[in-house]
């Protein structure tokens, strides 16, 4: 008689793999994209503003990164990458195109009137924590700040970020190490 299957064994691949699961489905059902956009709205959309630190610019990008990703479907490769890296690369990208685009900084204080519930970390933060986040977040190198950013506002894993930032496992631990005693000796110097 043979052994059955592992049942949790299961679960972690369908886990794993649902994401790649119903963007194969959005192919040649559009409305099937609607359940990734629910799954990475507000990790996107948390990625984007703690970038941009404007409530309408980051619902602008966020919506023009699910337009790009609906159009760019037909190009997502599961075997190659899971769908999160792939979304947050297109992400990423968008929101250089909106620094090339407006060439300046978005002031903090356009950013005051956060709906409560949209942003967890922000809603937590008053004003002048936010301005101090910011400026804490501007001592980092590009690299860093995006590695700090996809890992605690998008929630991203190690796997996800270095997929998304095509690097390898190690250097995203070693940019995220590096980021926060970068922002550790700055706060401590303050």
């Amino acid at each position: 008689m043979e052994d059955a299957p592992d049942a949790g064994a299961f679960t972690v691949q369908t886990e794993e793999h649902g994401d790649a699961f119903i963007a194969e489905a959005a192919k040649t059902n559009p409305g099937a994209f609607g359940e990734l956009y629910e799954r990475y709205y507000i990790r996107v959309y948390r990625y984007v503003y703690h970038r941009l630190g404007n409530q309408t610019d980051a619902e602008d990008v966020t919506a023009l990164v699910f337009m790009k990703a609906l159009e760019a479907l037909s190009t997502y490769q599961p075997r190659r990458n899971s769908f999160a890296p792939w979304l947050f690369r297109i992400t990423r990208n968008a929101v250089i195109d909106h620094y090339r685009r407006s060439r300046k900084q978005s002031p903090i204080e356009d950013a005051e009137h956060v709906t409560s519930g949209v942003d967890p970390m922000t809603s937590a933060l008053n004003g002048e924590q936010r301005q101090e986040l910011r400026t804490l977040l501007q001592h980092l190198s590009p690299d860093q700040r995006a590695v700090v950013l996809m890992r605690y506002s998008a929630d991203l894993t190690f796997t996800e970020i270095a997929s998304a930032l095509q690097k390898n496992e190690p250097a995203i631990r070693m940019l995220l190490h590096r980021g926060l005693r970068k922002l550790k000796t700055v706060m401590d110097s303050e």
